[in-house]
């Protein structure tokens, strides 16, 4: 537990946004005491990490993985973003929104006196990939396809367009450094690529807003193909990587693809299983259908549930979101998607 809380210090959230900016709600400031508050480890495994820079005000922390390979932390909107320090350059990940990359930049600035040359944006979601103007104005700005297309579409002028575009296999190089590229499919958005380094703990994925260690996904899952979803934990898990990071925690122990993994296919297997043993109700009228209907739909997932607790009841916000995944995957049984 020692090494997962000092990777989180005090944690690492999904949270919303308004403006450009961070508003943390109610929901997740709970589960972010109770973090603190834990004594159960989430595994025995520990990544040999250092701290190599705080800010004065205690809100920003940089961990050091080795062979180059940093994570930058930021506390009050909890978000983690990686980047690795080549011979004479850096690449970065994700500056997060506008006032997160000026402390992105300075925190880099603190460690190395080496420019940012090139920037990765894991996924379209616009709370990782806001203000890379501001970390550095000046750098190539790496993404998938889709990624390019999302943001064109929406035409949000505070996210700079990727200028090169990577699929599954590429690498993002400087001298001295790379970043493997790795596209599973569609998952949480439909361009969220993964980006594995050589660090000095062992081999490290890091995938934002995919997974995140010791923490039950998010609510309902928003902007996720839960078909490919589990189709991309399947082709991460036989990466076999040593270790994870999320967009909001880590590092944790490679085995949370796995973890993830098996997660989702129990929900799975518990929701048609709560199905198959609760009879649906009959309906007389149309008006039957939302009262009765939602109060069906609620036993079968509360049912699911707690087939699922004594397995994944210890993982951070279990009681409050394993019912909101569950309904995002009853829902891909309805629809196959």
């Amino acid at each position: 537990m020692r090494n997962f809380l000092l990777a989180w210090r005090p944690g690492k959230a999904m949270s919303s946004f308004a403006d450009g900016g961070i508003q943390v709600t109610k929901a997740i400031l709970s589960i972010f005491l109770f973090v603190i508050a834990a004594v159960m480890p989430v595994s025995a495994q520990e990544a040999d990490t250092q701290e190599v820079y705080r800010s004065d005000d205690g809100t920003v922390f940089v961990l050091d993985l080795g062979k180059g390979v940093h994570l930058f932390h930021y506390q009050p909107e909890f978000y983690v973003s990686a980047f690795v320090i080549g011979d004479k350059e850096v690449i970065a990940a994700d500056p997060v929104n506008r006032k997160v990359a000026a402390l992105y930049r300075q925190a880099v600035a603190a460690i190395t006196d080496k420019p940012i040359t090139k920037i990765i944006y894991s996924h379209d979601h616009r709370d990782h990939i806001v203000g890379a103007d501001v970390l550095s104005p000046e750098a190539e700005i790496y993404a998938h396809p889709g990624t390019r297309t999302a943001i064109k579409e929406r035409g949000g002028i505070d996210i700079p367009l990727p200028t090169k575009l990577v699929e599954d296999g590429d690498q993002v190089k400087v001298r001295g450094a790379k970043v493997g590229i790795h596209y599973f499919g569609p998952n949480h958005g439909d361009s969220n690529i993964a980006m594995s380094f050589d660090a000095g703990i062992g081999s490290v994925l890091v995938w934002v807003d995919t997974l995140e260690v010791g923490i039950v996904p998010y609510r309902t899952l928003p902007d996720t193909n839960v078909r490919g979803y589990f189709t991309s934990l399947q082709r991460a898990a036989e990466l076999d990587m040593d270790w994870v990071v999320g967009g909001h925690s880590g590092p944790g122990p490679g085995t949370w693809v796995e973890n993830y993994l098996n997660y989702f296919q129990d929900m799975e297997a518990a929701l048609r299983k709560a199905q198959a043993e609760i009879p649906p109700p009959a309906f007389d009228d149309v008006d039957q259908v939302f009262a009765q209907g939602e109060v069906y739909i609620a036993a079968v997932i509360a049912a699911a549930v707690d087939d699922m607790r004594p397995k994944y009841g210890e993982w951070l916000g279990f009681e409050e979101w394993a019912p909101l995944n569950a309904e995002a995957v009853r829902a891909y049984i309805i629809v196959g998607n």
